[in-house]
């Protein structure tokens, strides 16, 4: 027997993907679409109608495929004899990552009684089904495009079906129902991709020949309404479907990462454990699984008459569907809903008590099927009943659910944390033992199931009203003050239906220049002279305060530097009148010399008249004490960052690119549609040199050089702030 190593895996999971779509002589484009129509619709008639293409109508699930340009989708849209239209989206197969799984379930203990799954006919809707030696295939079709053969041309579907029906033979696999029928429907091609529309057909053609169970080791974390309908019909017509869970779990198995359709109440949603009975990591996790089985390394059949192991829930679904054959073979009278709670009677729990989000209601685990069951049996449930049948809230509210059984002997018992619960429409609403979360606008339906028995409650979810606000004020509209003057402003909204509400602590508060006027939930700080727009929005309306600080304008001291020529004349003066800085000494500036990030630091934090004193550590331990409360500041208002966690940098430059970013951050600088000539400037800096140029803050080095990564002079930073105060 030859084995494949693990290096054999199957493709990633289900997804959805738009395909090219051909034009039409009009100019429009067609699109692959699916439709779904009322009961007994003429499907084809209708489409062609319309001016549509019908490519094939599946009759038992009423749903057909065509080719529809957008204004024969909206006419379409128009007939009441159509339930909704969607796009033919591809669908990709359940990632594999690499068998003991028959003694683990003990699958043999039905084998003894007899049960091998004979006459049980059972449809693998996956890529195909190679031959092989250690395969007896009873009949299949190809629903794919680009050939009518439903032989395997990517693996997948091979190992699954060996999993179901390996012979029971003297090499090879032996599978869980060796004598079971096995068919191949090819919805999936080489690529492990598949159009809703054919895994649709597939499910119909399953319905049309009187399958028993369908297969499905494959998901999307995308629904589809078509898709939905076609499986509640098939369910409806008295068939299982088992489908993989999806192996889009952790290792804490955190969330709800359920696939599709395993999601859905007509499908049994399995997950996978490993050799030791646990959940395999990777196995999805969330309160629509419904059982677990072996699919971790599971050796199977596969291509090229060999065989391989492979892991992933698409191991363990047919595992389940396997059972499930068993199940019948045993029971043959019961309806596809008591074989289900059979299968979930012959679970072994495992995890927290009961049903659980990572292994459903168990493991499962087959027995000799010789003894009626549940269903037979004494006293089962006669009638479930929800203590509401109607919920109606808003977005974020909970609600609890209770789930009350009545059984034939006529007691009555508190189900709701062993009965199996389920939302339609898992954005509307969510469940879990009986707990309602409403999640957004719209409806939908909330089942809970026990002992065969379903019962549901209604869930509504309206929008509100539309109650915009229309007018936004301040109850001050000018200040004049001086810097260390605190002002407090209160802002009203009026609404359409002209209620007034305070809406101080809720509205957005931004200040034009925060080195003249800060403002924080309505409080006003002066912090500079000059003048500065304090605006407040709320609602989509907006409201302005207008800071006047003015300058007192002392008379300027008498200052002169040796080396600081006209052009950085006005700057300097600027910065030593305001005390920001007196120069390296009486006689220097130092205008070409590099500035550290210490002393830019110091600069600007009393360019912005930061609080020094009462700004939180930096953290940073290499910070002298001169520049100690100003590097507080300026980190503590988002400003400025280290070199590292507990390094600033202190004695380090800074670049005229560095300088570019604090600035524009600093002044919220926009670029509006200014786009430089520089040839220096990366995307890193763009936005940033843009904005200073667009400001008229500096014209570059030169028509083509910024001079991005040359370290700045005390003089440049100096006309910079100089320029950003005028």
């Amino acid at each position: 027997m030859k084995v494949i190593g693990s290096g054999f895996m199957a493709l990633a999971l289900l997804v959805f993907g738009a395909d090219e779509i051909p034009a039409s002589a009009q100019g429009e484009k067609e699109q692959k679409m699916i439709v779904v129509f009322e009961e007994q619709a003429d499907m084809e008639e209708i489409i062609e109608d319309a001016g549509g293409t019908a490519t094939e109508a599946f009759e038992e699930v009423d749903i057909a495929s065509a080719e529809l340009t957008d204004s024969v989708i909206n006419e379409l849209r128009q007939d009441p004899a159509i339930l909704s239209i969607e796009e033919d989206t591809v669908v990709e197969l359940q990632a594999q990552m690499e068998d003991w799984g028959i003694a683990s379930s003990n699958i043999p203990a039905a084998w003894n009684s007899g049960f091998t799954g004979e006459g049980i006919k059972i449809s693998v809707i996956d890529s195909g089904i190679s031959r092989h030696e250690d395969l007896k295939l009873a009949g299949g079709i190809s629903t794919v495009d680009y050939t009518n053969s439903y032989a395997d041309d990517q693996g997948h579907g091979t190992h699954v079906a060996g999993i179901i029906g390996g012979l029971n033979n003297s090499y090879g696999v032996k599978g869980v129902a060796y004598d079971a029928e096995l068919y191949a429907v090819k919805a999936f091609d080489a690529k492990g991709q598949a159009y809703v529309s054919d895994m649709i057909e597939g499910i119909n053609w399953s319905v049309a020949n009187d399958m028993d169970i369908i297969n499905l080791s494959a998901g999307s974390q995308t629904g589809s309404t078509a898709f939905k309908s076609a499986a509640d019909k098939a369910y409806a017509s008295g068939l299982l479907i088992v489908a993989a869970a999806g192996n889009d779990g952790d290792s804490v198995g955190a969330g709800d990462t359920v696939d599709f359709p395993a999601r859905y109440p007509s499908v049994i949603a399995v997950g996978a454990v490993d050799r030791s009975s646990k959940r395999a990591d990777f196995s999805s996790t969330g309160s629509t699984v419904e059982v677990t089985a072996p699919g971790e390394r599971i050796l199977s059949t596969y291509t090229g008459n060999q065989y391989a192991y492979l892991s992933g829930t698409s191991m363990a679904t047919p595992y389940v569907a396997g059972e499930l054959a068993l199940i019948k073979q045993a029971y043959p009278n019961l309806t596809n809903k008591e074989l289900r709670q059979v299968l979930i009677d012959h679970t072994r729990d495992a995890g927290p008590a009961g049903k659980d989000p990572y292994y459903g209601y168990g493991i499962i685990r087959a027995s000799s099927f010789t003894a009626p069951p549940r269903s037979q049996q004494v006293n089962a449930v006669a009638n479930l009943a929800l203590n509401s049948k109607a919920i109606t809230g808003a977005p974020g509210d909970m609600f609890s659910l209770s789930a009350t059984a009545t059984f034939q002997d006529g007691s009555v018992q508190n189900v709701t944390p062993d009965a199996v619960w389920a939302s339609a429409d898992v954005k509307v609403a969510t469940v879990a033992n009986g707990k309602v979360q409403l999640k957004a606008y719209g409806s939908t339906t909330i089942t809970a199931t026990f002992g065969g028995k379903s019962a549901t409650a209604t869930i509504t979810v309206p929008q509100p009203e539309a109650n915009p606000v229309v007018k936004l004020e301040a109850d001050q509209t000018t200040l004049v003050g001086k810097p260390g003057d605190v002002f407090t402003v209160s802002a009203a909204a009026t609404f359409k239906n002209n209620q007034k509400e305070m809406v101080t602590n809720e509205a957005v508060w931004t200040s034009s220049n925060e080195a003249i006027a800060t403002v924080s939930n309505g409080k006003i700080t002066v912090q500079g002279y000059g003048m500065a727009t304090v605006s407040l929005s709320f609602g989509g309306q907006t409201a302005t305060v207008i800071v006047n600080s003015p300058n007192p304008q002392a008379a300027p001291n008498k200052i002169h530097f040796d080396d600081v020529p006209s052009f950085y004349a006005p700057a300097v003066d600027y910065l030593v009148q305001r005390g920001i800085t007196q120069g390296k000494s009486a006689t220097q500036f130092g205008v070409t010399d590099s500035i550290i990030r210490a002393d830019a630091a110091v600069w600007l934090a009393k360019e912005l008249g930061l609080n020094t004193a009462t700004a939180r550590p930096s953290g940073f331990g290499d910070v002298p004490d001169r520049a100690a409360g100003a590097v507080n500041a300026l980190k503590q208002a988002g400003i400025i960052g280290g070199k590292t966690a507990t390094r600033f940098g202190s004695y380090d430059p800074l670049t005229r690119g560095e300088v570019a970013i604090i600035l524009q951050r600093t002044y919220k600088l926009d670029a509006g549609n200014e786009t430089s000539a520089f040839t220096d400037v990366s995307s890193r800096y763009a936005d940033a040199v843009n904005a200073l140029v667009a400001n008229d803050v500096t014209d570059g080095l030169t028509p083509k050089q910024f001079g991005v990564s040359r370290n700045i002079t005390r003089g440049q930073l100096a006309v910079f702030i100089y320029r950003l105060a005028e």
